[in-house]
């Protein structure tokens, strides 16, 4: 999964979490915001956990 991916994912979820509101086009823009902000946090932080995994030695193969 991509950025956008997951964002669209997350964008998805905070309209389902509005269903029983009309929300306006601002507001459905800064939900889409946040969507990629929180799209981006996750890649970063998933990223710094595979750089910090030990890395295997020659007993493992």
């Amino acid at each position: 999964m991509d950025i956008h991916d997951i964002a669209l994912t997350l964008f998805a979820q905070l309209v389902g979490a509005h269903s029983g509101t009309a929300l306006d086009d601002a507001t459905r823009i800064e939900l889409g915001r946040e969507a990629y902000r929180c799209a981006e946090a996750f890649i970063k932080a998933k990223d710094l956990y595979i750089r910090e995994l030990p890395v295997p030695g020659p007993e493992t193969f």
